[in-house]
């Protein structure tokens, strides 16, 4: 009986006891009120620990965030600029292995692929006439580009383009859209254009233009291309004149042109003291070796460079316009046509060949254009000319970049000569390799070789 009564006594001091600590957890636990428990200052104080702690917290997040962007706008800068080497070296690459093989690839290719061409100009075409396929000349011509252009522009943050040809032609419209393109590809932001003017109202109204542009060596100034130099001398010295006197600090920089000889040709040296005059902040870039040799002569205190056609930057054109003619004729009726009557007799074609003989100089398709701002406008002539272009399967022109955007879209052409002899300057430079390229003197030699790519094309077409 003792026994069991002490157990019982036990069982209820140990009850006692488990009571009394889960009341100690309830106080640790902010549940016990009592005010005079010193547990619960000690449970108010952990709400302004947190707060304190979170503060801190959002503090911290604040600054990495600042941090963040801000290393993330270098890195996006290096990594633009690691992209463009990547891509000047795998475009050498791809040379490389469009020559012949690498293991057996000659030194002197390799020396060339590695050269640099703003260094080393003189050497600019030496890879062109090893290269058969129009795919391999577009390619070469952008790897030089690149090269080339990286290095005088890349450095750039904004450009005006000046001396622009807003006109029918479809190869000046074709040089506008590859020059914007270049631009955008080099992270260059385009801030003015401006046209190439004839009178003098159009230049004073172009002086007042200029006014909203502000000046600074952040800014380069950028003549277009073409084939004027030499053209219109005392019109493209008063032109180049306005934006040398504005732009002083601004190095000029001459897209790919070529001269062009209206008169003796001592009439172009009437710009030399003015480009001389910028001595190493103008560099003219020549798109083929025959113009590139007179002005390394004539303007030796310039630095000149030899370049491929700045069109060639829009790249391949593939269209799906099924062709309506065998042969398509862009024959010029403008200043630059041939004078002599030779040039005028149209050869026989044969009775099964379609054929159309036109100049893609229209005035209803200069007339018609959407858009408000002449670069719009400009931009839709060039794909028209690509258009023109599609109607034929062989293409025949003494237009130079009626011969060029056929390259582009790779159409086989016949090349000839313009008065300016600039369409064999070109091709003997540059393009002269392409096997579905040719070159001729009359037009009897035009239609024949003509003739011979369209039984090529037509056996190809068959065979596929």
């Amino acid at each position: 009986m003792d026994m069991q009564y002490g157990t019982s006594k036990q069982h209820e001091v140990r009850q006692a006891q488990l009571q009394l600590q889960r009341l100690r957890r309830l106080e640790v636990r902010g549940t016990n009120k009592n005010p005079n428990c010193s547990i619960e200052t000690t449970s108010r104080r952990k709400p302004a620990r947190r707060l304190r702690r979170r503060i801190g917290l959002l503090i911290l997040l604040f600054g990495t965030t600042v941090l963040y962007f801000a290393y993330f706008q270098a890195y996006k800068t290096v990594q633009s600029t690691i992209q463009r080497q990547h891509k000047i070296a795998n475009l050498a690459r791809t040379q490389m292995r469009a020559v012949t093989d690498t293991r057996n690839t000659d030194q002197e290719i390799r020396t060339f692929l590695q050269a640099d061409l703003v260094e080393h100009p003189n050497m600019a075409d030496f890879l062109s006439p090893k290269l058969t396929s129009a795919e391999e000349v577009i390619n070469e011509a952008q790897r030089i580009h690149s090269m080339v252009f990286q290095n005088l522009i890349g450095k750039y943050k904004r450009a005006v383009i000046i001396c622009i040809f807003n006109a029918p032609n479809k190869g000046d419209n074709a040089i506008l859209v590859a020059e914007l393109a270049l631009l955008q590809q080099l992270g260059v932001t385009v801030v003015g254009t401006f046209e190439y003017t004839f009178s003098k109202n159009a230049n004073t109204k172009q002086r007042m233009n200029l006014l909203s542009i502000p000046r600074g060596r952040d800014l380069v100034v950028l003549v277009g291309g073409g084939g004027y130099l030499g053209a219109f001398p005392k019109i493209c010295r008063n032109n180049l004149k306005i934006f040398i006197n504005y732009f002083q600090e601004s190095e000029l920089i001459f897209f790919p042109n070529s001269v062009s000889f209206l008169g003796p040709p001592e009439a172009i040296l009437a710009s030399s003291a003015l480009l001389a005059g910028y001595k190493k902040r103008c560099t003219i870039t020549l798109r083929d070796r025959w113009s590139y040799k007179w002005f390394v002569k004539h303007f030796p205190a310039n630095r000149i460079l030899l370049v491929p056609d700045i069109a060639f930057a829009i790249g391949s054109v593939k269209t799906i316009q099924v062709p309506t003619y065998d042969i398509l004729w862009v024959k010029r009726n403008d200043w630059e046509a041939q004078k002599d009557k030779k040039y005028k007799r149209i050869p026989p074609f044969p009775p099964n060949v379609t054929f159309i003989i036109e100049d893609w100089d229209n005035n209803w398709i200069f007339r018609k254009l959407p858009g408000k701002r002449f670069v719009e406008q400009m931009q839709f002539r060039a794909w028209v000319g690509f258009g023109i272009l599609g109607k034929a399967r062989v293409i025949i022109s003494d237009r130079l970049h009626a011969h060029i955007m056929s390259v582009l879209a790779g159409k086989p052409n016949v090349v000839m000569n313009s008065s300016t002899r600039k369409g064999e300057h070109y091709y003997n430079t540059w393009t002269a390799g392409i096997t579905n390229t040719r070159f001729a003197e009359t037009n009897e030699q035009a239609v024949e070789q003509a003739l011979q790519l369209l039984e090529t094309n037509l056996q190809k077409s068959n065979n596929y």
